[in-house]
C-alpha cells in the first residue's frame, strides 16, 4: 500500500472502527508498531485461507501487525507491552475477542511470533491448511 492509500485507509478505519494503531517508543524513538481493526477492513486476511474469522458484529478485532522494527529492541519485552496496550484498548471498547495470524516457525512475521500470543493466553483457533507455517490465534476478552 502506498502512503496516500495508507493514509486513506487510516482515516476511513478511524471513522468506522475507531483507534486502529499504536506506536511504542524507546529512548524517545519509535521502535515498534501495532495495527488492528476488523478483519473486513483488512483484505489481506483472506490470503491466509482461514475458514472463519471473527466479525465486527461479534465484536472481534484483528491484529494485522505487531512488530518491533528496531532489532536492537527485540527480546526486551516491548512486543508484550505493545500487545498489552492493544488488548487493554479493545477491552475498554467492549470487544469480545481479538485474533491474529501468528507464524509458528519464526518470529519474523508482521504479527509477531506465536509464542508471544500463547504466553498472553491466546489459543490456536485454526491451523491453516493453505499456509502450514501460520495459525489463527484468538484471545477471548
Amino acid at each position: 500500500m502506498h502512503t496516500a492509500e495508507k493514509a486513506e485507509w487510516f482515516l476511513k478505519t478511524l471513522k468506522e472502527f475507531g483507534n486502529c494503531g499504536k506506536i511504542i517508543y524507546a529512548d524517545n524513538k519509535p521502535v515498534g508498531y501495532a495495527q488492528y481493526s476488523s478483519a473486513s477492513r483488512l483484505p489481506n486476511t483472506q490470503e491466509y485461507g482461514a475458514k472463519k474469522l471473527g466479525t465486527t458484529q461479534d465484536k472481534v478485532a484483528f491484529i494485522s501487525c505487531l512488530y518491533i522494527s528496531n532489532k536492537d529492541f527485540r527480546g526486551k519485552g516491548l512486543g508484550k507491552k505493545l500487545l498489552d496496550e492493544v488488548i487493554l484498548d479493545l477491552k475498554n471498547r467492549g470487544f469480545n475477542a481479538v485474533e491474529t495470524f501468528a507464524r509458528e516457525s519464526s518470529p519474523n512475521n508482521p504479527s509477531g511470533p506465536i509464542q508471544l500470543y500463547l504466553k498472553k493466553g491466546f489459543h490456536v483457533r485454526e491451523r491453516l491448511e493453505t499456509n502450514h507455517d501460520f495459525a489463527l490465534v484468538r484471545l477471548d476478552l
